[in-house]
């Protein structure tokens, strides 16, 4: 999909309402603006990293408990001693 947008003289950019429909995006809303080195401009909503990374880390600590953590161990045996 892709649209042509202006660029207003305050340098802003208006994402069209279709795409903030699809987005699920909202005034006010957080974005990661990257600039590639072939120039190219990415437009990341945050809201979207986070909910990605939430799920990734919430699948690798699946079932992590912290009493059986290695690091965890060795302080019990420190504070034995």
């Amino acid at each position: 999909m892709e649209f042509v947008v202006a660029i207003d003289e305050r340098g802003r950019i208006l994402i069209p309402g279709k795409i903030r429909k699809i987005l699920g995006v909202k005034g006010k809303d957080r974005f990661l603006l990257r600039v590639r080195d072939d120039g190219v401009i990415e437009l990341i909503p945050l809201g979207k990293m986070y909910s990605v990374g939430s799920k990734i880390f919430e699948n690798k600590f699946k079932g992590w408990r912290e009493e059986s953590h290695e690091a965890s161990k060795i302080l019990k045996e420190l504070v034995k001693s």
